[in-house]
């Protein structure tokens, strides 16, 4: 294009915007230089009848100086300038206003663009989205931190409603930005600069019971993220690198949908997302919560962010160490302070993920990592001890057996059992379905007569299995009926769902015997935000084959007065391919990584078992 056409171009334009519609919908910024060019242009050409361009000026923005003009045409034209010079001022003031009210309007609404790098994108919202945050603040704190998070909601009123629940003192150590748009579209993820972003957490968005639009509507998103050639380009090679963009997608239990979403993001031997179905390993968990509350609790400590979690630890960071190739796994166990070595895990001839847990008898491989249980992962050290330990087996230990044996009450059937029978024996099935209470009418499981039926058979654990409401009313009035009866109160599980519920029952009431699921889910979620291949190990640790956690009982599994010595009893356990992972105490409460005994009534230990992938 010649100068002469770029120049009849601009012309062309100018005179565009001159015209009432063109000038309203420009930007603030052309408006205003719009303004500015017609005032220009007015000041030089009043100039020569008011007699002096300076003086014309000083007119134009200032009316006081109109009474410097002598003269009857200085006088009218100095008069015209005033009123154009008001009228023109009054633009811009109402140029900068409109653009203010604009602004405020778009960061309430959340349409302004994300600038920034170094953040997690979190697509869609559900009940878990707040619990959530909170692990995230926590591991924030935890590395004196402030973090970016980027929450992008698909309507307005979301974005409204998530802003009035905004605490900045709940998550003092995150700065959380709020975007509302089409998550369909590419361009709104180009406006949260999602190519500068460390993670991408799509989840599962809240639509009733209708797994199946939720699950198609997170495949779209999928859809849209991996169809974008350059955006894909950049996942492979972030993941090439071996610094991957943390991605996951959040689904239900279809076992199509997992299947879609790993096809639209496979990459090399894994996949660019993880696809979290959190009702599989979530759903197992529950189940054995119901068997022992014990279980739950342990899980939840595990996947918080605040105490004993676990972590892919590369040898590396034992720098001057040596390879760890062709050492023992029973002498490594014991080479380690500051946590507890689970197991190792690496890559296969054919590139896919491999991972063993308490593989005892096996050599550790030079090119894999270890699996830690600790509380910081800053303060493992490694202290090689020179030979293999030797395990003498205490025939006074009685591995637990992998289904218990309980009498198991359960009031309702709003939570399904899952795979409850995987962790109960026969006998004890058996009388699961004759302790099973499911009524027609809700008033059935508050009568006098059915509350005083839960005392005469001695129940192990009687499950509160209702929708929140009947759950919470139903707890209150067991409590308050059995308040000073602390045998029965240690067997009262109630499993809810909603969070405000359970926290004024754990707070106010049972301070324990609380199952709350989508708090539960919501951890899972945030680990696996952070390390994706701990899906796969929570799936290990959650199902009953393979590795698992377990108990002892104190005086039937394990005697009492073996629990001296800390390390003494490591040894004993690991004669028995058991690996120490905690204390449980009277009331339940569960203290991993414990180095005391008192009070102590089962021991947590995870048992022999291998997986590969």
């Amino acid at each position: 294009m010649s100068k002469l056409e770029r120049f009849k171009l601009f012309l062309r334009n100018s005179r565009r915007i001159l015209t009432p519609e063109r000038f309203a919908l420009a930007s603030v910024w052309v408006q205003l230089i719009a303004i500015f060019i017609t005032s220009a242009v007015i000041i030089i050409v009043f100039s020569p009848f008011v007699g002096d361009l300076p003086l014309t000026y000083k007119i134009f923005a200032d009316p006081s100086y109109y009474s410097d003009t002598q003269g009857p045409v200085p006088i009218a034209a100095g008069l015209i300038l005033v009123l154009l010079g008001l009228v023109l001022f009054s633009f811009i003031i109402s140029v900068l206003s409109a653009a203010l009210i604009k602004l405020i309007d778009n960061i309430k609404s959340g349409s302004l663009k994300y600038k920034g790098s170094g953040h997690t994108v979190f697509i869609n919202y559900n009940i878990k989205l707040p619990l959530i945050l909170d692990q995230f603040n926590l591991r924030a704190k935890e590395k004196g931190t402030i973090e970016n998070v980027v929450l992008l909601f698909s309507s307005n009123k979301i974005v409204s409603d998530f802003r009035s629940i905004l605490d900045k003192e709940r998550w003092e150590n995150l700065d959380i930005f709020l975007r509302q748009g089409n998550p369909l579209t590419f361009q709104t993820y180009e406006r949260l600069s999602i190519t500068n972003a460390l993670g991408i957490v799509v989840l599962l968005p809240d639509t009733g019971d209708d797994t199946f639009t939720a699950d198609n509507f997170n495949l779209k998103i999928l859809t849209t993220l991996t169809n974008n050639h350059a955006f894909f380009q950049h996942l492979s090679e972030r993941q090439g690198s071996k610094h991957p963009v943390k991605c996951s997608i959040e689904l239900s239990n279809s076992q199509d949908s997992r299947d879609i979403a790993l096809e639209l993001t496979s990459h090399g031997a894994g996949a660019l997302f993880a696809v979290i179905t959190p009702g599989d390993v979530i759903g197992s968990i529950l189940a054995r919560a119901k068997v022992d509350v014990v279980y739950y609790k342990a899980f939840f400590e595990v996947l918080s962010f605040d105490g004993s979690t676990i972590h892919f630890v590369d040898p590396k960071r034992f720098s001057g160490k040596g390879d760890f190739g062709g050492i023992l796994f029973e002498q490594l166990l014991f080479s380690f302070e500051g946590g507890t070595l689970l197991g190792f895990s690496g890559v296969n001839s054919e590139g896919g993920f491999e991972m063993s847990l308490c593989p005892f008898g096996k050599n550790a491989k030079s090119t894999d990592w270890l699996l830690f249980l600790t509380k910081n992962i800053k303060e493992l050290k490694f202290r090689p001890i020179d030979s293999k330990p030797v395990l003498v087996k205490n025939e006074a230990i009685i591995p637990p057996r992998e289904a218990a044996s309980k009498r198991i009450c359960v009031i309702g059937n709003a939570w399904p059992l899952g795979n409850i029978d995987d962790f109960m024996d026969v006998t004890s099935l058996a009388s699961l379905e004759e302790s099973h209470f499911v009524f027609q009418e809700p008033t059935e499981y508050f009568m006098p007569a059915f509350l005083n039926s839960l005392h005469e058979v001695n129940y192990d654990n009687i499950i509160i299995n209702l929708d929140d409401e009947q759950g919470f009313r139903l707890t209150m009035l067991l409590v308050s009926k059995n308040r000073n009866d602390k045998n029965f109160m240690t067997k009262i599980v109630t499993i809810l769902g909603d969070p405000v519920t359970e926290q004024l029952l754990n707070t106010n009431v049972l301070k324990s015997n609380t199952v709350l699921s989508h708090k539960l889910a919501a951890r899972y979620i945030a680990q696996i935000s952070f390390q994706k291949n701990l899906d796969r190990l929570f799936t290990e640790l959650a199902f009953a084959e393979g590795a698992e956690f377990n108990l002892l009982e104190v005086g039937k599994n394990i005697p009492a007065d073996l629990l001296g010595d800390l390390n003494e009893l490591k040894k004993m356990l690991a004669a028995h391919k058991m690996i120490y992972i905690g204390t449980v105490d009277k009331d339940k409460n569960v203290y991993l990584e414990s180095t005391t005994f008192s009070d102590t009534q089962q021991i947590l230990v995870l048992s022999f078992g291998e997986i590969f992938f």
